[in-house]
């Protein structure tokens, strides 16, 4: 069981859902993924933890006003008011400004010049994060027509390095903290508006996608596999929120 607790400057620490109905949101997690989702506590702002075996997953939440259902990817920083100067002074807007939303931690919304949204986090604790195992988080990747222009805002913000691998035969960017690769960027075609995407672990993709649509989801992309990757799809949850299924390929025997 996978449990990070470590975050250095500029590595994902979070991810969590703002969906048009939290409470059916919770109840097609629950049913795909065995998340235990607990009623909101008082001081959180409306987010439900989602846990498994007891270890933080995520969070689902109320969505805010003229908002589209989505999955926020946040990034932790050392200084939240530093980060959230440089997001300014490198292109990219304050959507939401630093402030305490929940106990222990700072937070602010954010957008990089290509208009993908992210968060900011300052943590005043010690946290824990279950990640790359069946029902947790496996991947974050930003889905951008033009990723290479965008490099500069995460470097400024984030304080990451930049560099490239081959999926498929194409060219793949990858976000770095010290020797590690933390997320990906991957070239779109410019027909959907720029995004992080959240890659959720999966033991088995195919029979994850029919839980998925007997749940009332739905396929967005076919599966597609690559060597040294494994298989992968998109869905849309029944309240129009996009997450990607990552079924990794074994580990050599």
């Amino acid at each position: 069981m996978p449990i990070e607790s470590s975050f250095p400057h500029g590595s994902p620490i979070w991810v969590d859902l703002q969906s048009s109905d939290p409470a059916g949101a919770a109840a097609f997690y629950r049913a795909l993924f065995d998340w235990e989702v607990e009623p909101p506590a008082a001081d959180t702002n409306g987010y439900a933890l989602a846990t498994r075996r007891g270890v933080p997953v995520s969070a689902i939440g109320p969505l805010p006003e003229g908002e589209r259902p989505r999955w926020t990817t946040y990034f932790a920083v050392d200084d939240i008011a530093a980060a959230a100067d440089a997001v300014l002074g490198a292109g990219g807007a304050v959507l939401l400004p630093p402030g305490e939303l929940i106990p222990g931690v700072t937070l602010s919304i954010v957008a990089d010049p290509a208009g993908a949204v992210l968060g900011l986090w300052q943590s005043h604790a010690a946290s824990s994060w279950l990640r790359d195992e069946p029902g947790a988080v496996d991947w974050l990747e930003l889905v951008a027509p033009d990723i290479e222009s965008v490099f500069p805002f995460y470097e400024a913000v984030l304080g990451v390095g930049a560099s490239e691998m081959r999926v498929a035969d194409e060219p793949y960017g990858l976000f770095d903290v010290a020797d590690r690769s933390v997320a990906g960027a991957y070239r779109s075609d410019g027909s959907e508006p720029a995004h992080w995407l959240v890659y959720l672990n999966v033991a088995d993709l195919d029979a994850t996608v029919v839980r998925a649509t007997e749940l009332g989801g739905t396929l967005r992309t076919e599966p597609t596999a690559a060597a040294g990757v494994g298989r992968w799809a998109e869905i849309v949850d029944p309240q129009g929120a996009t997450v990607a299924l990552l079924e990794p390929e074994p580990e050599p025997a």
